[in-house]
């Protein structure tokens, strides 16, 4: 079985969640022998695109004025020659550009969708108007589509009224090595701190109430620090937030530069505070599970579906719930300990290998159609 994946994702993210999901599906069904996995990409700068085809990528290290858009139109061109010249039986478009329904050439289109953020959160603003329409002519027109919760499967099916058996879920897994997370050993001269992980852009990421709670926290925690790991250094607008909030000197910024930076951030962290309104599916639980960091989070989204009960839950809009929650875990080293093992069994029931297992056994049932 020959599965074609196109260029999209690979030309818009240099790194991030969608690439990374294509990159495993790739990645395991090759290694696996479940599939045969196509992958036509000309150039890129994504750093996944560039493990799975390293000798094909010119103008990497090259910088000019119009350069994203001259790699959109190259690789365009190029699937649309390879989608009608090569020979596939399940074409999986990476993201949501309309000419992937004319490329598919009658097979089978699978569409995989990780959330409902713009839907919810985006569909007043103009500037991600065209993406949603978008995104809606290809969900609709998709043979199956794959949801990576059943929360986000809820989302589609209520949003955009499709019939429940047209969607599967699907769930991710966690892409840090375990022999990676058992080599590291937590550094003891660093100083104690929570931990906040991903992008903080959107109102469902929740920043100010979280900085709210930081507030009581450090009240009683006053050695506690904040630590901002990955999504880019604080805005004007953020470190404005902070600076009312008098929190300059408990909150600190830390860049991530792969997944051995994400790894030590989780394992000296004292607990991860997930305080988002809405996710796709939460993957820094499943991280924190795997390096043994216990984990606060918001009720709602898809949170309890992937927590469980190996996390504390919280009120995301209540900035006392949110501290309520974290120092129960901070300040009680047994209960601490116990939500920590029931993260580490957690953690088993999210990997990549059953990713790709269920994925493609879900390909071989339209082919037996």
């Amino acid at each position: 079985m020959r599965v074609y994946y196109d260029h999209q994702i690979f030309c818009e993210q240099s790194f991030g969640g969608i690439s990374r999901y294509f990159f495993e599906l790739i990645k395991g069904g090759n290694q696996m022998e479940l599939f045969t996995p196509i992958l036509d990409v000309k150039f890129s700068n994504n750093v996944f695109s560039q493990q799975l085809h390293p000798d094909n990528h010119w103008l990497t290290h090259a910088g000019f004025k119009g350069k994203k858009d001259l790699v959109r139109l190259i690789n365009k061109v190029n699937t649309f020659v390879k989608s009608r010249t090569t020979d596939f039986d399940i074409f999986h478009p990476t993201y949501f550009h309309q000419s992937a329904i004319a490329n598919k050439q009658g097979k089978p289109m699978f569409i995989t969708v990780l959330d409902m953020i713009d839907e919810k959160y985006h569909c007043n603003d103009k500037k991600y108007s065209k993406l949603i329409k978008h995104r809606k002519k290809i969900i609709i027109s998709a043979d199956h589509i794959i949801a990576i919760s059943e929360n986000t499967r809820q989302d589609i099916i209520a949003h955009f009224n499709i019939d429940p058996h047209k969607i599967t879920t699907i769930h991710l897994g966690c892409s840090l090595e375990a022999e990676a997370i058992a080599a590291y050993n937590k550094d003891a001269s660093t100083h104690p701190y929570a931990l906040y992980i991903g992008s903080r852009k959107g109102a469902h990421k929740n920043f100010n109430n979280y900085l709210s709670a930081i507030q009581i926290i450090a009240k009683s925690n006053p050695s506690l620090q904040f630590v901002f790991g990955g999504g880019g250094n604080f805005t004007s607008e953020e470190r404005d937030a902070i600076s009312k909030k008098e929190l300059g000197n408990c909150i600190k910024y830390q860049p991530i530069h792969g997944d051995e930076d994400i790894i030590k951030l989780y394992k000296n962290a004292k607990i991860l505070i997930y305080p988002s309104l809405y996710e796709g599916f939460g993957l820094p639980l499943v991280e924190a599970f795997s390096c043994g960091t216990p984990c606060a989070t918001a009720l709602g989204s898809c949170l309890e579906e992937v927590g469980g009960d190996a996390v504390n839950y919280f009120d995301p809009l209540d900035a006392a719930d949110i501290a309520r929650a974290s120092m129960e875990l901070l300040n009680n080293p047994g209960f601490c300990a116990s939500q920590i093992e029931k993260g580490y069994e957690r953690s088993k029931l999210f990997t990549w290998s059953q990713t790709v297992i269920k994925t493609n056994d879900l390909y071989r049932s339209f082919l037996n159609k």
